[in-house]
């Protein structure tokens, strides 16, 4: 991958003013230089990994953090996705800064809505954006693999920016006998790239019909991410990882047959029924269950058939070789009906998106910030009392390898 040079962070040089979000993989703080930007004026969201606990971790997190920061450093300046603005890496700390979207994500953004559902003209608008996020990707040979509602950031202006780059896959062109590039589907999985070395020290109508968390108590979508095997690279051109979120995992995946670019495509089938009815298709009362119906049910709709109903029934094919976007990839996806008379060339130009998403509170306060460094030493502070006994610390069901052969 080409890779673009994003500025070097002194973490000395950055303050915090408050925490986003934490997950398995770190914490994300919306932050600011308070050399450059002393007033706070442009903030960005910094994402710092504690290297003692990537080690303490199994799946070789490091090497997925170390990966995600490979990926946004070779993204230039595309409208749907994150750009690289800077990293840091101390003896203790890892981190890197993306811009940082005010409105949320795609599932607050729901929760905000009327019956918690979007409108067949929001999905449109926020579908054709993930689509072509998804095409840049796939043109670089990245499968993203881990598309939800919660890694769907909303800008400002009410355009989508995806986020979190762990899970994906290098994947790479095979020429055919002919010398031509093989589809999608004939994709094989290549091992990151190693390590970068340490630091030194217009209108809406027009476009659309032409021609025809951050809050807390929402449910999000299943999040537990099934632990990744080591990936297997002796098959020649499929991942066999198995990776993504219950409720958004591919049938391919489930049953452990290695998949490709496909995965993202029913992803994004999952994602336009949760718009739609404000569920996900699949979901059962345990793991165990949700898989069984990814396998085995078909995704049941109501209402009379539409053209969105449409597609998301032919981007949910349970046989990846028969699902749309396996033989053009997004260009298949493009060319559905249910896009007809979308002018895909303006979709950037959008000035009053179908919903203006509430901004996030970012008022800056003089004084009111805090320092990275000191946020996570209050973090490493030996606790008042003793952890209770039982379960371990350290283990976590996210860490929890399952067997398919129950299935």
């Amino acid at each position: 991958m080409e890779e673009h040079n994003p500025k070097k962070l002194h973490i000395e040089h950055l303050r915090a003013l408050k925490v986003l979000g934490k997950g398995a993989m770190g914490t994300v703080f919306l932050a600011h230089n308070h050399i450059s930007d002393p007033e706070g004026n442009y903030p960005f969201a910094l994402k710092v990994i504690e290297k003692s606990l990537l080690h303490l971790k199994r799946n070789d997190a490091e090497r997925r953090a170390r990966w995600e920061m490979s990926v946004l450093a070779s993204i230039n300046n595309h409208p749907f996705l994150p750009t690289l603005l800077g990293s840091f890496e101390t003896h203790d700390l890892l981190g890197w800064a993306v811009p940082f979207c005010s409105g949320g994500d795609l599932n607050v953004l729901r929760y905000n809505q009327n019956d918690r559902v979007f409108s067949y003209s929001a999905i449109k608008f926020y579908l054709a954006q993930i689509v072509c996020a998804l095409a840049h990707l796939h043109s670089m040979g990245i499968a993203y693999r881990d598309l939800k509602p919660e890694n769907v950031l909303i800008q400002g202006s009410g355009h989508v920016t995806l986020t979190d780059f762990d899970l994906s896959r290098k994947l790479a062109f095979r020429k055919k006998k002919h010398g031509s590039f093989e589809t999608d589907a004939t994709f094989r999985e290549l091992k990151p790239p190693p390590p970068p070395p340490p630091p030194r020290r217009n209108n809406l109508t027009r476009i659309l019909t032409y021609g025809s968390g951050f809050e807390t108590g929402l449910r999000k979508t299943k999040s537990a991410r099934v632990s990744p095997r080591r990936a297997s690279f002796a098959c020649g051109k499929r991942s066999n990882s198995f990776v993504g979120t219950e409720e958004y995992v591919s049938p391919e995946v489930v049953r452990g047959e290695g998949h490709e670019f496909g995965v993202d495509w029913w992803a994004l089938g999952i994602l336009a029924y949760e718009m739609l009815y404000g569920r996900t298709p699949f979901r059962g009362k345990n793991r165990k269950e949700t898989f069984r119906n990814v396998l085995m049910k078909r995704p049941e709709f109501v209402g009379s058939r539409t053209d969105l109903i449409d597609l998301i029934e032919r981007l949910l094919e349970k046989d990846p070789n028969k699902r749309l976007g396996h033989f053009k990839g997004a260009e298949e996806i493009k060319e559905h009906v249910f896009f007809n008379g979308l002018r895909w060339d303006l979709l950037t130009e959008v000035e009053r998106p179908p919903i203006v998403p509430p901004s996030v509170d970012v008022d800056f306060v003089t004084g009111v910030t805090f320092d990275v460094r000191e946020f996570f030493l209050k973090l490493r502070a030996p606790p008042s009392l003793p952890p209770s006994p039982g379960r371990s610390m350290s283990s976590s069901e996210d860490d929890v390898d399952v067997s398919l052969t129950e299935f």
